[in-house]
């Protein structure tokens, strides 16, 4: 309770200190969360950071910014993505992304139910790319269990991986995961936890793009959206 206490007593008096409070606008979106002005130096909240793509983790008294070298806590198996929430642009480099909505849909021949999730895709390099040309190795569903449900690439969603996006452009798809029991009734297939979709920069080998000199901005340039927030 102390530490609360003295958190709280810290934020107000910086908050009192504050000689001037800009509006924040990222990618031309206005954010809800002010940046302030102390002793002539400018602060902008963590907030905005996360939106332009830029991973913020609090360890002790520490607060690290951008990618980290050391493992991650979580185990062998834990993935260092871009992190956000639905309706934040997460932006690596190369693609931005927003997922728009996340949505119950019915079976599919051979295929029971499960979620879409409707994701906007936008090209932020000089040059015509695809998400198969950017190392695109997987997109996943990840349920509260833990479990995944994959993306089923079929024709349609062919469409999507290899379309070639231009400069600036964007595409807006309804990513859909369907449990692979036909019989599974809609009430046992939970609203879904996470969106992965996972990205390797080593698989950044087309020759167009080395052309272009176009490359991530970040060692891990992965999307990790929580479908269970929205901003």
């Amino acid at each position: 309770m102390k530490r609360i206490v003295l958190g709280l007593t810290l934020l107000a008096s910086f908050a009192l200190a504050a000689d001037l409070k800009y509006n924040v606008s990222v990618n031309g979106r206005p954010t809800p969360d002010p940046a302030i002005v102390v002793n002539g130096k400018t602060y902008v909240p963590l907030s905005a950071l996360k939106t332009l793509g830029v991973p913020a983790t609090l360890q002790g008294t520490t607060l690290n910014l951008g990618a980290q070298t050391a493992a991650a806590p979580g185990g062998a198996n834990q993935r260092v993505s871009l992190e956000g929430c639905v309706g934040d642009t997460l932006f690596n480099g190369i693609w931005r992304m927003t997922v728009k909505k996340v949505e119950a849909i019915g079976p599919d021949v051979g295929l029971g139910p499960g979620w879409g999730v409707t994701v906007e895709l936008r090209n932020g390099t000089t040059t015509r790319t695809s998400l198969h040309d950017t190392g695109l190795e997987s997109v996943e569903l990840v349920q509260p269990d833990g479990n995944t449900l994959a993306f089923e690439v079929r024709e349609a969603e062919e469409r999507l991986l290899y379309k070639e996006i231009s400069q600036a452009g964007g595409v807006t798809y309804q990513l859909r995961f369907h449990t692979p029991n036909a019989r599974t009734p809609a009430s046992e297939v939970p609203r879904p936890a996470k969106l992965i979709v996972q990205l390797n920069p080593k698989r950044l080998t087309a020759g167009y793009l080395i052309a272009a000199k176009v490359a991530y901005t970040t060692p891990n340039p992965s999307f990790r959206v929580g479908l269970t927030c929205q901003r």
